[in-house]
């Protein structure tokens, strides 16, 4: 039996997909193996001999933890590196990988790194111990292109079926649909923009809108999802990369939408943080409870670490003559 062009597409796409991935994973491999630790960080996806310069709970409960170069290190600042906001990270220390977190911000002096809530238990960092940093191979971008493909396999069975048959070419695209007048939101619009904007309404499965660079074509998709919240649809806006969402996030935010911006707050620009998922559910009343617990374990963390010292500096002591009943008046902070 012949398959299908999508069948065709996906197990090729699979394929392709597969190889990609073992070759990622086997270079990253073949680095921990082959190349010396200050190779990866000449290489710039390494960072050696940092340590925990602070610990908090933020981005929406998220673990952040900064780290900086040690005070022994001679440079104050970091090295030449590669790695940006949104970079997936493992932490290290002397026995080996502790967690996978994402970047969330890199100065020249510091690196802060979000880690999920799972982690919070399992994470017990010592400001005097040294860490690395290493760029890893983005395995949620592999498993989520992997779970697309499966599920574009079953498409006869799901409700975007006659548009993926369109796509396709398995069939003609619906004859568009007749448009009343419109009431543009946006008066500035010329007449190229107004008549893309009705072209794209009319269409059923599918329309395109081209055009160069600077002609207009965020402005009139921005047109085109405020008609469309205007008669009753809700809208998905997808896009090649979070700075292009996150654009759009702004243009729509001007017209006073209700929007839900999905994706970690990491990789989200701060102007549009509000709108995202982790903002909209930090403001209900069950999530500022949590909140309030969360600073609470935050002061608890920074206190036990102040009496951790406090004990080291009197383990010091007890070698010293005459001091052992000023340690058993501090007995009871053990």
């Amino acid at each position: 039996m012949a398959s299908t062009p999508v069948e065709s597409f996906v197990t090729k796409q699979l394929e392709l997909l597969e190889l990609e991935r073992d070759a990622e994973v086997e270079e990253r491999r073949s680095w921990q193996e082959n190349v010396s630790l200050k190779e990866l960080q000449s290489r710039g996806v390494c960072l050696l001999k940092l340590q925990v310069s602070s610990q908090r709970t933020g981005l929406y409960g998220r673990l952040l933890i900064t780290l900086e170069p040690r005070r022994c290190v001679s440079a104050a600042v970091l090295p030449s590196n590669s790695f940006t906001s949104g970079d997936i990270v493992g932490l290290y220390d002397e026995s080996g990988q502790l967690a996978t977190g994402i970047l969330t911000r890199i100065t020249q002096k510091a690196v802060t790194v979000a880690f999920d809530e799972s982690h919070d238990s399992q994470l017990s960092l010592d400001q005097e111990h040294s860490y690395r940093l290493l760029k890893l191979a983005n395995d949620v971008t592999y498993k989520r292109l992997k779970k697309a493909l499966i599920s574009l396999k079953k498409h006869h069975a799901g409700p975007a079926s006659s548009l993926i048959e369109v796509l396709f070419g398995a069939s003609d695209p619906s004859p568009p649909s007749e448009m009343p007048p419109l009431t543009f939101c946006n008066p500035a619009l010329d007449a190229s923009q107004q008549e893309a904007v009705l072209f794209a309404l009319s269409q059923k499965e599918l329309a395109i809108i081209h055009g160069p660079p600077g002609t207009g074509k965020t402005t009139t998709v921005v047109e085109i999802i405020l008609q469309a919240v205007k008669r009753g649809s809700k809208v998905l806006c997808c896009a090649p990369s979070n700075v292009a969402v996150d654009n759009l996030v702004e243009r729509l935010a001007q017209w006073k939408q209700r929007i839900l911006r999905l994706g970690h707050p990491a990789r989200l620009l701060d102007s549009i943080q509000q709108h995202s998922l982790d903002a909209v559910l930090a403001r209900s009343d069950s999530a500022r409870i949590v909140a309030d617990i969360r600073r609470d374990i935050d002061q608890a963390w920074v206190s036990s670490s102040r009496l951790c010292l406090l004990l080291v500096w009197l383990s010091d002591l007890r070698s010293l003559p005459g001091v052992s009943g000023i340690l058993l008046g501090f007995s009871g902070l053990r």
